[in-house]
């Protein structure tokens, strides 16, 4: 027999059994006895497989096998509602995929047919996470999303890309949603993860919706409570680590060619950002239940165009100038706008037709006036003890990125 065959048909067994083990699984962990096990399941899948090989020669004896398999899944179901009263469906459309998944495999999909079995297993297995994530979600978040998919489907593809007096609407409103969304995965993680969960998780998620913002409130409670120093501390430094990690992944989606010069400075400060982060939550390990960074919604209608704006704003004076005054002007204008939004001005630089060393040191630029601003802040609206520690932070992290920079511009010539 053909070596490839065997393969296929051993192919098509384990993939059917990997449903039905994830099932079994699932039903001993509540204590229930399943409708179909493991064996079943790969019995399934062979038979799809089978009735696929066989419908060469009888083309009707595919459809037969989908509706025999459909009507005991059906009857077990129905059988299932009247005698135990409970009404969970998903094993029995899992049976129906596993048959689907034997003539993925037949077909010489195998791809397809692992893919499909992957999914299959994780939707499968995510119950109780999903019910978890339920119960923490509420209709304004259901409203974020649907707006952010408005603002990626809906808008988006009508706006002209082109300049029209020193805007572009598409590349505008691209960065929006692009900002938009990593705000939306930070503020959904913070609302399922919780304080309770670590405040090096709440740091991480912080940062991706706002490390300035992470920064002022942390500040204020420290001074507030005068407790767990550093572990306020680590929510600082974490947030503020995570930001140099959204600047590149930020480069890299707009622009791979500046993302390889950044990726050195900016993936080697994130590395030592986090191990001095961890150092200062080792240090103590009290967790704070008391913090609330989630209490917007970062997707509501006005926090989007207030976005809008700003990057269109910013977006337009870095052309003007740029075209005007070079390069002195851009990096003036790095600086400024750092202070207030790093992700507006990378985006903007990241995307426009500049000199590939403008565009990087506009960038580094923004993110050291950024970072300073944020050391300002827990100066002024923290405590002396807190802004010790933060400040040997940054001096940590802002020395290694700028050694590190100065090493990509000498190895790549540019100075």
């Amino acid at each position: 027999m053909d070596i490839e065959i065997l393969k296929s048909i051993a192919l098509s067994i384990v993939l059917g059994f990997l449903i039905g083990l994830e099932r079994n699984i699932s039903f001993k962990s509540v204590h229930e006895k399943g409708f179909a096990g493991s064996r079943t399941f790969a019995l399934i899948s062979l038979i799809g497989y089978i009735s696929s090989f066989l419908s060469n020669y009888y083309p009707f004896i595919i459809y037969i096998s989908f509706f025999i398999i459909s009507l005991l899944s059906i009857t077990a179901y129905f059988l299932k509602v009247f005698h135990y009263h409970k009404q969970g469906t998903t094993t029995h459309f899992s049976i129906i995929i596993a048959f689907l998944v034997g003539v993925l495999v037949f077909k010489g999909m195998f791809f397809y047919a692992i893919i499909v079995t992957i999914a299959t297993v994780f939707i499968l297995n995510i119950k109780s996470k999903l019910k978890n994530i339920e119960s923490q979600l509420s209709s304004k978040d259901i409203n974020a999303a649907i707006l952010l998919l408005t603002m990626t489907f809906l808008i988006l593809p009508y706006l002209p890309d082109k300049m029209i007096f020193y805007i572009n609407p598409h590349k505008t409103w691209l960065m929006a949603v692009i900002i938009s969304s990593l705000s939306f995965l930070g503020y959904i993680g913070i609302k399922l993860f919780g304080i309770k969960y670590g405040i090096l998780i709440t740091g991480a998620a912080g940062g991706f919706v706002s490390s300035t913002g992470v920064t002022y409130t942390l500040s204020k409670l420290y001074k507030k409570y005068k407790n767990s120093l550093y572990t306020y501390a680590a929510a600082i430094a974490i947030a503020n680590t995570i930001m140099f990690a959204r600047v590149f992944v930020e480069v890299l989606i707009i622009n791979k060619k500046l993302s390889l010069l950044i990726a050195l400075p900016y993936l080697l400060t994130t590395f030592f950002g986090t191990i001095f982060a961890i150092y200062l939550y080792k240090k103590e390990n009290s967790i704070i239940s008391n913090i609330n960074l989630a209490n917007k919604n970062p997707l509501e209608l006005d926090e989007a165009i207030k976005f809008a704006i700003i990057f269109t704003i910013i977006y337009s004076l870095v052309y003007f100038i740029g075209s005007r005054y070079g390069e002195v002007g851009i990096y003036f204008l790095s600086f400024i706008s750092g202070i207030a939004d790093v992700d507006a001005i990378t985006l903007s630089l990241s995307s426009m037709n500049l000199e590939i060393k403008t565009a990087f040191l506009g960038i580094v630029i923004a993110t050291i006036s950024n970072s300073l601003f944020k050391l300002a802040i827990v100066f002024f609206f923290g405590d002396k003890e807190l802004f010790k520690i933060i400040f040997k932070f940054f001096f940590l992290i802002l020395s290694i990125f700028v050694i590190s920079n100065l090493a990509v511009l000498y190895f790549k010539g540019l100075i």
